[in-house]
């Protein structure tokens, strides 16, 4: 009877472990790419407050001045269902008020009183999600951080956006599925996420495209023999031009927009971006677009990775940042057999 019943427990408990685990659910960021959720300790004073706010609002030159990001102000009391955003911002002073305890209890090796600085983290409360953590000894502090280093902290939110994003493409099945395709017919690979249909274009001549609707959002790559002496503004323009007037009816350069020349680190190599307008006379169309462009030596190789948009009447920031996590996802394949 006994060994019944030493059975019988054995087999409940298992039982309530599956079931423990099966109703365990994994929790997915949810939001806009260009939501911020701002969690403020009623110690932090409104001035310091407006300047984190005025900082995320800022505008981005080459999109027409939209701004950077939109914000949701709450308190760590209220925070509760707005924790698991896409992206989230805990603005306090250190060993003082709920913003520093709401921190210490999700993150560890947080180094308290030290002077204020940007520190950055993933999937605190929710898979997919990036935490920004601005604590400083005291108010004072905070707003001579964020007034001294906007473009750092700006720069450093977009690109820890970005790549967390650009990583979850890469993770997800679908995404994996086609970049292993890509890998295996053209030497380089690229995730997308669901919805965008992949036009070979003309891959014999180094173009594929992948395109998605509503609104149209089109990413081509192009690549072809050559190395770094190809990747200057003339040359990448001109063979933008001839690309777009062979595949894209004729897509232009609309030099009375903003233009924007940088370089970058993409792919994990120096490239060349160039952010501007794109204009179509004949379609009476018109949008942002992004290209980056680079040489892999290992290939004997130059891509562009090409991003472009048409939503009128649409907020173009998230869009296009849904689309350069998209691009991020770019590997080139440095094996011996690279067709």
């Amino acid at each position: 009877m006994r060994t019944r019943v030493t059975a019988w427990l054995a087999a409940l408990a298992c039982a309530a472990a599956l079931l423990c685990s099966c109703s365990k659910r994994t929790i997915i960021a949810a939001g806009e790419s260009d939501d911020l959720v701002v969690v403020a300790d009623a110690e932090v004073t409104p001035a310091a407050l407006d300047t984190l706010v005025a900082l995320a609002h800022s505008t981005v030159p080459w999109l027409l001045d939209e701004q950077s990001y939109k914000t949701t102000v709450t308190s760590p009391a209220r925070a509760r269902d707005l924790l698991h955003r896409r992206h989230v911002v805990l603005l306090g002073v250190w060993n003082s008020g709920e913003v520093h305890e709401l921190a210490a209890g999700r993150i560890t090796g947080l180094r308290s009183g030290e002077p204020a600085a940007l520190l950055l983290y993933e999937d605190v409360w929710a898979e997919g999600q990036v935490v920004a953590v601005l604590m400083g000894r005291d108010e004072g502090d905070l707003i001579a951080y964020l007034s001294s280093h906007r473009a750092e902290i700006l720069t450093r939110l977009e690109t820890a956006v970005v790549e967390r994003l650009s990583r979850t493409l890469r993770e997800h099945p679908e995404g994996s599925a086609v970049a292993a395709m890509l890998r295996e017919r053209y030497g380089w690979s690229l995730a997308p996420p669901s919805g965008y249909d992949l036009l070979s274009g003309a891959a014999d001549r180094g173009f594929v495209f992948l395109r998605r609707t509503q609104p149209d959002r089109n990413l081509f790559v192009f690549w072809t023999p050559g190395g770094p002496e190809l990747v200057t503004r003339d040359s990448v323009l001109a063979r933008r031009e001839e690309l777009a007037r062979i595949f894209y009816d004729g897509d232009r350069v609309e030099w009375r927009r903003p233009f924007e020349e940088r370089t970058v680190t993409f792919a994990g190599r120096p490239a060349l971006r160039l952010s501007g307008w794109w204009a179509n006379d004949e379609l009476l169309g018109g949008g942002p677009f992004r290209l980056h462009c680079f040489a892999v030596p290992e290939q004997g190789r130059v891509y562009i990775v090409d991003e472009s948009l048409f939503a009128p009447g649409m907020d173009k920031v998230p869009l296009m940042r849904n689309m350069d996590a998209m691009a991020a996802t770019f590997e080139a394949v440095l094996d011996a057999g690279t067709p």
